[in-house]
């Protein structure tokens, strides 16, 4: 009896298993509320491994019994002999005007087709893949995207078929368009940022090459751009690049991937010095060069001749042996080793997490997707930190002995890139990225490594001197403002009080002061509702000759001291003043505490000339009509102020007739208003006219090409500059404009005085 109990339990639990399994809904249900369905969790799929098998095989009442539920998201099959066909039914219930796509993500595969069998008036028949030519494809885009029809019946069935001498994993998705665009948009975000990232990394190498001429650099910039191509080829845009050139695609893979592997053993070789501190491991390195160079060559000319796996070995077993070497290498206590540890715990653990996803072993669809190129790049990153700490990498007696303590400079560089990316994972898991705050990450990102490349500077003595040319000290402080802002992820509040700098031009470093600005707003801004105060000022010591910049910061932050070794601290605001031979210093305690920076300048002052002593008097007012983000504006903005004009900046009209009517009887106006991509000034001229008097006057500033000087006067502007004579035509027009006699001003513009 119990045993009898004991089988019908049994069978009863299968039999629960079993309507578990098929129970679950199979059809792919586009409606008002579902606007994308992801195959993987409603299609059933067949392997093939015979390959011999047609549609009308597949389609037949005995084959359609034996597909199997997906039941998974991500599907992953590994290496796979033969087809795998997938199949799934739609169901279309979009409302009119509305269309849907089938969009898979398959960039390596020799074979993708679409079928849809029950489809006879429209069929949709699509023949793609890396094997195939780039025109079959009906959209041209990297991943493969088919339209399907609008008037389809209520139900009707779709069959996938792929092949590849790859692993297999699929991202396959029924979607509308508008869902489409939205997932298109996304990972075109993520492949910029990516990019982003690598050319200024390539950029920095370029330049540390160029300066240097030390072949570590070059290798690096070749490396970084090899690391481009892997990532163009595993997303599919090496086939939109060159559409004529069918395999190219798995060719630029196999080759980049063993390339990068043999580059990155050459580049241990000058990182760490073996061919002097490890003369056995050089050896190692060499005939791992040559033997990935080799693979790289076949693997390029004949890919289907050698098992892929064979390559994944190759790269993986590099890898290993280089993170054998680096822990040998801390072992040993070789400068810089513990930078090129970090390094190669980052790639490896990264790229054996990518393995095992693309084999199956494990599922995680982003790392799928993205993970291989981030790992990359943060390797890249760490590298990159040590870099910028030598001058001459390859000498080992150019090492300090300090250097091992400097392994604290990559832990800040990595906890503020990880504040950064955490800021961009978060991002991307909403629904709807905000689009500015990926762009100010980004700005944090590129901040950082400017700051690197003004580390390497200082210890070698070759600070920048780029973006010299004579610049007003008011606008060089508050640009450094404005960049600060676009930084800032804390809503800091910055009170800047400017002292006697507006009458004064830096002659030089007006580009590295600009920077030290910004670096103490960045750092000694309160993460409170306290307001940081910096007061500038310039002191003549007319017996030597000497000027001098003071800046005093305060309240100063407890936390702050000029003794910490952090180098993205306050200790690299001294290194910054000491490389303008400045002082630096913090007085005061409590509340009381500021910092103090005195730095001898090349400064002259500026003389107003009689016509902006006049905007300065009020006698003649300047101002400008327009949207405040205009470059057009901000240009003419900043030649005016550099000449000491008083300037008056109104967005809209409606605001000016309120400057018009408080005006007193010497007042004078020049307008100026502006047409770009921002502004339409032309147009607002009617708006005040009539509030003009005789003496006042109307200038028109425009980069359209097609304006011209007879124009703008038949439109009734007084003068017109273009775009490109601002700073040689726009006062003298305001001059000539003065001078004219009243009486005779303003032909153009039909005035009517204020009695009528």
């Amino acid at each position: 009896m119990i045993k009898h109990s004991i089988q019908t339990l049994i069978l009863l639990a299968i039999m629960y298993l079993t309507n578990i399994a098929y129970g679950a809904p199979m059809m792919a249900l586009l409606d008002e509320e579902n606007h994308s369905v992801n195959i993987g969790s409603v299609g059933s799929y067949f392997i093939d491994e015979t390959g011999r098998l047609t549609l009308r095989d597949i389609d037949s009442e005995q084959l359609r019994k034996r597909f199997v539920p997906l039941k998974r998201e991500f599907p992953q099959f590994g290496l796979v002999k033969g087809n795998i066909w997938i199949r799934v039914e739609v169901a279309q219930r979009l409302p009119a005007g509305e269309n849907a796509a089938l969009h898979i993500k398959a960039p390596r595969a020799q074979v993708v087709d679409v079928y849809t069998p029950s489809l006879l008036n429209n069929q949709i028949f699509a023949e793609m893949g890396d094997a195939r030519p780039y025109r079959n494809r009906i959209i041209a885009y990297p991943d493969y995207v088919v339209p399907l029809p609008s008037s389809a019946p209520p139900l009707y069935t779709v069959y996938i078929k792929v092949n590849s001498r790859l692993p297999v994993n699929l991202f396959i998705e029924l979607k509308t368009f508008s869902e489409l665009t939205n997932d298109i948009q996304k990972d075109t975000y993520i492949t910029g940022f990516l990019m982003g990232i690598l050319l200024l990394l390539l950029v920095s190498n370029v330049f540390f090459f160029i300066r240097t001429r030390h072949p570590m650099y070059l290798l690096y910039s070749t490396l970084l751009l090899g690391i481009a191509c892997l990532h163009f080829a595993l997303h599919g845009f090496v086939y939109q690049l060159f559409p004529t050139l069918m395999g190219l695609q798995e060719r630029v893979y196999n080759f980049s991937a063993l390339a990068c592997a043999a580059l990155i053993n050459y580049f241990t070789r000058f990182y760490i010095d073996t061919k002097e501190t490890l003369p056995r491991i050089d050896k190692l390195l060499l005939l791992m060069i040559l033997g990935n160079a080799f693979l790289a060559v076949i693997y390029a000319l004949a890919p289907q001749e050698l098992n892929i796996i064979f390559l994944s070995i190759s790269a993986f077993s590099t890898l290993l042996v280089l993170l054998l070497v680096a822990l040998y290498s801390v072992y040993k206590r070789i400068p810089y080793a513990l930078y090129y540890l970090t390094a190669r715990v980052v790639l490896t653990v990264g790229h054996s997490i990518w393995i095992c996803t693309t084999y199956g072993v494990l599922s995680f669809p982003f790392w799928y997707e993205w993970g291989l190129t981030i790992s990359i790049i943060l390797e890249a990153l760490v590298h990159f930190s040590g870099i910028i700490t030598r001058h001459t990498p390859t000498h080992s007696h150019a090492a300090k002995v300090d250097d091992m303590p400097r392994y604290e400079l990559l832990t800040e560089i990595a906890s503020r890139i990880k504040r950064q990316t955490a800021i961009i994972d978060h991002q991307y898991s909403l629904n709807e990225p905000q689009a500015d705050e990926l762009k100010q990450a980004y700005k944090n990102l590129s901040n950082i490594a400017e700051r690197l490349s003004f580390i390497q500077g200082l210890q070698t003595n070759s600070t920048p001197h780029r973006l010299n040319a004579p610049t007003n000290l008011q606008l060089l402080i508050d640009q450094a403002a404005i960049d600060f802002y676009t930084l800032d992820q804390s809503d800091a509040e910055i009170d800047m009080q400017y002292g006697q700098t507006v009458g004064w031009e830096l002659l030089s470093n007006s580009y590295i002061i600009k920077h030290l600005f910004q670096v103490i707003m960045e750092e000694l801004h309160h993460h409170t509702d306290q307001t940081l105060n910096i007061e500038s000022d310039v002191e003549i010591n007319e017996r030597d000759g000497q000027r001098i910049l003071h800046i005093r910061a305060y309240p100063m932050p407890s936390s702050v001291t000029l003794e910490k070794e952090h180098y993205f601290g306050p200790r690299y605001l001294r290194d910054l003043v000491e490389a303008l031979e400045g002082d630096i210093a913090i007085s005061g305690e409590g509340r009381a505490r500021a910092l103090i920076c005195r730095i001898p300048v090349n400064i002259r002052q500026i003389e107003a000339s009689e016509l902006a002593k006049q905007t300065q008097l009020e006698n003649l007012i300047l101002v400008i009509i327009g949207h405040q983000d205009s470059d057009l504006i901000e240009r003419t903005s900043n030649f005016l102020h550099t000449r000491l004009f008083a300037l008056t900046h109104i967005d809209t009209v409606s605001d000016l007739h309120s400057l018009l009517n408080q005006r007193n009887a010497k007042s004078r106006f020049v307008i100026l208003l502006f047409e770009d991509e921002k502004n339409f000034g032309a147009s607002d001229l009617a708006g005040f006219v009539s509030a003009l008097h005789e003496t006042d006057s109307c200038l028109l500033i425009s980069n359209n090409v097609n304006m011209s000087q007879e124009y703008a006067s038949a439109l009734g502007f007084n003068g017109f500059v273009y775009s490109s004579q601002i700073e040689t035509k726009l006062l003298t027009d305001i001059e000539q404009l003065q001078r004219e006699i009243p009486g005779s001003m303003l032909p153009k513009i039909k005035r009517y005085s204020q009695s009528t």
